[in-house]
């Protein structure tokens, strides 16, 4: 058990302690009152400067219709949400009554590195990168979980389109594979070969179209492309959410082309020595193409979630 400094400020909720248990966090309070309430944990990484959103993945003595007694436990399954927290890290517990009377006490916990996933019964959601901040939407598509943007992580050997900023904010940064490799937190990675496939059968592709190269499918793309941004009104239905942009790319040579008209993603496997399997959406086409590229282009990334 961890010796845990802690601030009261309401009589409702008392004797809150923190408990480390492998890769979860163990929070027991005593609940005090005459009804139910409707629990909410929170997390802050500035020593409660800022607060983000209420902890997702917690399960037990939180969420709503929570009865007052002692020794109630929270745990939080440290995976996805949170990222090597270190130093005191201050949690927050809310408690809402009927009247939606706020009443809050707050606790420091000195952690270690954990994670946590976000909840898989939801549709949709947005993840925080914990590396710079940055947020993404995310979607679940069948059994998968898609970021439904693309990466706009900074690392070595990674570009803006023509190296202006405002291309990575809008359309994120294109990298060579070996960066890509490596691009995305943890919790999440590089989609294989059978996961873009998994995707595009879900959309309608056969599985004999799906093994096959070039453009493949009927209109998979379509489904897949934005609603907006593509040239010659070659835009998409969006169907699922996938919100695909045409970032573009970056050659061989350094040269940056098709913005607008073209977007490509790099897929985990290689093909051969020096080249990899990509996916590819074009303004003017509704099907998705499938083809192998030489590892030093720069290509957009999309993560998968563990």
């Amino acid at each position: 058990m961890l010796a845990l400094p802690l601030l009261s400020i309401s009589q409702k909720v008392d004797n809150i302690r923190f408990e480390q248990i492998g890769k979860q966090i163990h929070i027991y309070y005593d609940l005090e009152g005459d009804q139910e309430y409707t629990v909410q944990v929170f997390c802050s990484n500035d020593n409660g400067q800022s607060w983000g959103r209420a902890l997702q993945m917690v399960t037990g003595a939180v969420g709503e219709n929570q009865k007052p007694g002692n020794g109630k436990i929270i745990v939080w399954d440290v995976i996805n949400e949170k990222e090597r927290l270190r130093g005191y890290i201050k949690f927050k517990i809310e408690i809402r009554e009927i009247k939606n009377v706020a009443i809050k006490n707050r606790g420091l916990f000195p952690s270690t590195s954990p994670r946590i996933r976000d909840d898989n019964s939801k549709s949709k959601g947005i993840y925080t990168d914990y590396r710079d901040g940055q947020t993404y939407k995310w979607i679940k598509i069948g059994d998968q979980v898609w970021m439904a943007e693309n990466l706009n992580y900074k690392t070595g050997n990674s570009w803006c389109y023509k190296n202006k900023i405002d291309n990575c904010n809008k359309f994120g940064r294109l990298y060579n594979w070996n960066a890509a490799k490596n691009a995305c937190p943890t919790g999440w990675y590089l989609p294989s070969e059978n996961e873009w496939k998994t995707l595009e059968m879900h959309l309608g592709m056969s599985p004999r179209e799906a093994d096959d190269t070039g453009l493949r499918g009927t209109d998979e793309g379509k489904k897949l492309k934005s609603a907006t941004g593509w040239r010659n009104s070659g835009n998409g239905t969006n169907e699922v959410d996938f919100n695909a942009l045409p970032g573009g790319y970056r050659s061989y040579s350094g040269n940056f082309s098709n913005l607008g008209n073209y977007g490509r993603w790099w897929s985990a496997p290689e093909y051969g020595s020096r080249t990899v399997w990509d996916r590819g959406l074009v303004y003017n086409r509704n099907k998705v193409r499938r083809t192998n590229y030489g590892q030093s282009a720069g290509f957009s990334v999309r993560c998968v979630r563990e």
